[in-house]
């Protein structure tokens, strides 16, 4: 790495609690970097209830970093993390990692980031595993995919400890199958992809997905750390709370997935066994979403309209098919095919 090499950090801000964002900020601190690398976390405050101005004065830093606050009205995780990418200049900021407000970096997360990334020119895209506060196993450790990788699929980086590398083509494949990489855990070069940004159409589910199998599909390499580096804590998640088929955000999320795999089909040229299996989740949670609404209907909740919107405008269709969708779950939950 060049002399000075400048890794920004964007933390979305949105708590309830004092502390949590301290908490993050120290693991930022206590990395073990080279001394010429240099960070500037970007913090942006999407309308929290609480203000992050006590927690980022009750953290110290070297004042070879620093620390920018912005404020914005509420817009949720991927509009925050959209306008703290507006604040940096791409010939500035070689590279970019995300940190949520709840989670924690290992102290040898960007040192391991950085070396991977820098180790070849089209090393472009890099994550790693984590933890979560509610889970024994890793991500990885649960994942269908890492298992088959774990078998040589994916393959070994020389002279790097527990670094794996694959081509775009099998990375991008691998993203639209599952969701591989946390938020916390990516790093990427800024410099070469610097209009990437997350779809805030996509608020309660698929953002972030979206935006890494859009950098898995225009990255030469994509790689991966085996390690477990970040800890993902319990704070305000809009996807993890909203799983209770109870709540109206669940009918949301189940909205908002119908709206990112129709996107998917529209913005990428998928064939094979991946379009069929995203034509296969797109018929699962249309039915899903059928079924929510109007469960949520009979117990007097409006659906949301700035979801049906956004799935209208992109298949007219697929909303005037939600009956038919409805009878083809109710079809299967009295069949017991009942795998929702």
């Amino acid at each position: 790495m060049n002399s000075g090499t400048a890794v920004a950090v964007v933390i979305p801000f949105y708590q309830r609690e004092k502390g949590i964002l301290a908490r993050a900020l120290r693991s930022i601190f206590a990395q073990d970097i080279p001394d010429d690398i240099r960070l500037k976390v970007v913090i942006v405050d999407d309308a929290s209830p609480v203000s992050p101005a006590e927690d980022i004065a009750s953290v110290t830093f070297d004042p070879r970093h620093k620390v920018e606050l912005i404020s914005q009205p509420n817009g949720g995780p991927g509009a925050a993390r959209n306008r703290g990418l507006a604040a940096l200049d791409p010939a500035e900021t070689p590279f970019v990692a995300f940190l949520d407000s709840d989670d924690e970096w290992k102290p040898n997360h960007l040192r391991k980031a950085l070396a991977t990334l820098s180790a070849s020119p089209d090393h472009d895209f890099y994550f790693c595993d984590h933890t979560r506060f509610n889970t024994e196993k890793s991500w990885f450790e649960e994942s269908a995919i890492f298992q088959k990788w774990a078998k040589g699929e994916a393959s070994p980086v020389p002279d790097l400890d527990n670094i794996y590398r694959m081509p775009s083509k099998l990375a991008f494949s691998a993203f639209l199958a599952e969701y591989l990489s946390q938020t916390s855990t990516v790093v990427y070069r800024f410099a070469k992809f610097p209009e990437a940004r997350f779809d805030t159409d996509l608020r309660s589910a698929g953002e972030d997905h979206m935006l890494w199998i859009t950098l898995a599909s225009r990255a030469e390499t994509v790689v991966f750390s085996t390690e477990r580096n970040v800890i993902c804590g319990e704070g305000v998640n809009i996807y993890f709370s909203a799983f209770d088929w109870n709540l109206p955000q669940t009918a949301d999320r189940y909205g908002y997935l119908v709206v990112f795999l129709t996107k998917l089909r529209r913005n990428f040229h998928i064939e094979g066994p991946d379009r069929r299996m995203i034509d296969a989740r797109l018929a699962k949670f249309s039915k899903v979403y059928a079924y929510l609404l109007t469960r949520g209907l009979a117990k007097g909740r409006a659906p949301n309209g700035a979801v049906l919107s956004q799935l209208f405008k992109l298949d007219p269709a697929r909303v005037l098919g939600l009956p038919v969708a409805l009878v083809l779950m109710l079809k299967d939950k009295r069949s017991g095919n009942w795998d929702w």
